[in-house]
């Protein structure tokens, strides 16, 4: 039998503007341990395209 995962579809302006947003407090309730972890999203989420197959860029999704 072939079983396949059902497709996730994200809106990834939302999940950048949740990200800009984020405070150091929010992101360790939602796991992300260090400040600069934090302080790299939001610099990749500025400048580039996020990965969204980061562990911590999957945090903030669910």
């Amino acid at each position: 039998m072939d079983v396949r995962k059902t497709q996730k579809f994200i809106d990834e302006k939302t999940v950048e503007k949740f990200n800009l947003d984020l405070t150091p407090e929010k992101a360790r309730e939602i796991g992300i341990k260090h400040r600069s972890a934090l302080a790299y999203l939001k610099k990749k989420a500025k400048e580039t395209e996020l990965n969204f197959k980061v562990r911590n860029v999957e945090r903030i999704i669910n």
